[in-house]
């Protein structure tokens, strides 16, 4: 394993545990999810791409709810057969779901219409932690940085302020989002008052 690769799993066990052990996570998602709604960027797509939460993430779960109510599409996150590699379908409901890859909820195959190439309007994206250029620390499978390379999408990561850093170890797969919100504020990467 190479030092990058030592380096970002020891820290993603690290921050992992701490996010796991962070208190309030209900209420601090909730003022994350009010910021999202808020976002010029939000209010604005008509496609959305969001994941669907699960532990001590970010909840995405009102946000689905929300964007489907106001008759955005919505779009989720299906892993596929060739490692790293993911696409997302189309959501009307919750009962569009079915247990997948990594003990997620994904959309059912054959019943959720896929998002064309270039498509999205906007994508919320997650991470473990994020740091002030954008660059986020997943979970290690690459499937974000792998889907972000093919397509030209809006990018929005979603990250507890406990876990912003001034910087995260990095690699040249690695791909920054266009704007971090946390509940403390959000900000596009590199511009004063980032972090």
């Amino acid at each position: 394993m190479g030092g990058v690769k030592k380096e970002k799993a020891a820290l993603r066990r690290e921050l992992l545990a701490r996010r796991d052990a962070l208190p309030g996570r209900a209420e601090k998602s909730r003022a994350i999810q009010s910021r999202v709604l808020a976002l010029p960027e939000y209010r604005r797509a008509r496609r959305v791409l969001l994941y669907l939460s699960k532990g001590s993430e970010v909840d995405t779960w009102p946000l689905l709810d929300c964007a489907l109510a106001q008759g955005k599409e919505v779009y989720a996150p299906r892993c596929l057969e060739r490692p790293g590699e993911m696409a997302f379908y189309r959501v009307s409901s919750r009962e569009d779901l079915q247990a997948g890859a990594f003990g997620l909820l994904e959309p059912i195959p054959g019943r959720c219409p896929p998002l064309e190439r270039g498509q999205g309007d906007l994508c919320l994206v997650p991470g473990l932690a994020f740091d002030r250029e954008g660059y986020r620390l997943g979970y290690g499978k690459g499937y974000y940085d792998c889907f972000l390379a093919a397509q030209p999408v809006r990018t929005v990561g979603l990250c507890f302020e406990a876990l912003a850093f001034e910087r995260l170890p990095r690699d040249g797969f690695d791909r920054p989002v266009g704007r971090l919100v946390t509940e403390a504020g959000d900000a596009r990467p590199g511009k004063e008052g980032f972090l």
